[in-house]
């Protein structure tokens, strides 16, 4: 798979510009390698990042709750600095499961990371939520506590183009200045 996403905000003042790119490889056993470019952006963030990391997503009690598609996601990136800054890391932990009959996924976890990806060092909540409408359309959300730069509150809906394509559009809300701006969000995914 491959992905890019981009925040914007195209009025002033504080028009800005912050893409993400991200690629996977699947490597079987619930795990997936990943390379992603952070932070670039428009005005400049001063903190372009190439990450290389490993992702599982281990299943809990399938036998037992089948529906309620438990998973332990645990994932590790080191983040190098193409800015001289450095090599840094970022780790994260949540649990997720839909609920029944709804069959809204609910995220929960917690993430630690350095300022190469987040522009400090910071330990935060992270949080989400899908909720399926029909077959190709959702709504879904995401949230990292605190005050690093993406300290945000994301809404939105995605949307199934083809069985290889995938939309989503939102909004992000900041969680405080320190955070950045309000803006939209639209990220496309590929899948092969």
């Amino acid at each position: 798979m491959v992905q890019h996403e981009s925040q914007f905000r195209p009025w002033r003042p504080g028009a800005f510009w912050n893409g993400t790119h991200y690629g996977v490889y699947g490597l079987g056993h619930n795990t997936e390698a990943n390379i992603t470019l952070f932070n670039v952006s428009a005005p400049a963030s001063n903190n372009i990042a190439l990450g290389i990391g490993l992702k599982t997503a281990l299943p809990l009690l399938e036998k037992k709750m089948p529906q309620e598609e438990l998973k332990l996601t645990l994932g590790q990136m080191i983040p190098v600095s193409l800015e001289g800054r450095g090599v840094g890391n970022w780790s994260y932990a949540h649990l997720s499961g839909r609920v029944p009959k709804l069959g809204t996924r609910l995220t929960a976890g917690v993430s630690t990371g350095t300022r190469q990806i987040f522009g400090r060092t910071t330990v935060n909540f992270i949080g989400g939520y899908e909720h399926p409408v029909t077959e190709r359309f959702n709504l879904r959300g995401d949230w990292y506590s605190g005050s690093h730069v993406n300290g945000l509150f994301i809404t939105g809906f995605g949307y199934k183009v083809s069985n290889s394509n995938e939309l989503f559009c939102g909004y992000q809300i900041p969680n405080s200045r320190q955070s950045g701006r309000s803006g939209f969000v639209i990220e496309w995914a590929k899948f092969f």
